[in-house]
């Protein structure tokens, strides 16, 4: 695929995160996060996750890095300390526990849809949730292990008879 002609997404991933973006723009918005970060960012397929391109950081030279280090000491010698922000009652409250052994909300509902003994078609994921073309294949496991069925312990079984497909999840 040549992204940079297609404006199909593409994932460009970076130690900041993820982000999808047309493939036309996506060297752009590589270069600039390889730039802010000072490290390798890589454009990958949104779908099969292949790597399309890695765009690397431009190397800066010693005076450029030393310049950077004392503008950046003068910014920290010209700081005000900080003040502590006082505490209300809002915020002296217990934060609220979630389960990460178990998915919550929509996707605790696209698991059940799931686990019944038909399984789920697309069709039905699609008018459930009201997500637009989403990946269900990926929603529910991938190499990258964040699946549904991968972070709550389900195993995905995939039956595709002809065009259609049903995908089934059970308990490991």
């Amino acid at each position: 695929m040549n992204f940079e002609t297609s404006t199909d997404p593409v994932s460009v991933t970076s130690d900041n995160g993820d982000a999808m973006i047309p493939g036309t723009k996506a060297r752009d918005a590589a270069g600039k996060e390889a730039k802010a970060t000072g490290k390798p960012v890589t454009i990958r397929h949104a779908v099969t996750d292949k790597v399309l391109a890695t765009v690397k950081p431009e190397k800066r030279t010693k005076q450029q890095a030393a310049a950077n280090l004392k503008a950046a000491k003068a910014v920290a010698k010209k700081a005000k300390p900080v003040k502590k922000a006082k505490t209300t009652k809002a915020a002296k409250k217990a934060p609220v526990k979630r389960n990460a052994d178990a998915p919550s909300g929509m996707t605790a509902e696209l698991v059940k849809l799931a686990l019944r003994d038909k399984g789920v078609t697309p069709a039905q994921l699609n008018e459930h949730s009201k997500w637009k073309g989403a990946p269900w294949k990926w929603f529910f496991s991938n190499p990258k292990k964040t699946g549904v069925a991968d972070r709550f312990g389900y195993k995905l079984k995939v039956e595709r008879d002809g065009r259609a497909v049903t995908y089934h999840l059970t308990a490991k």
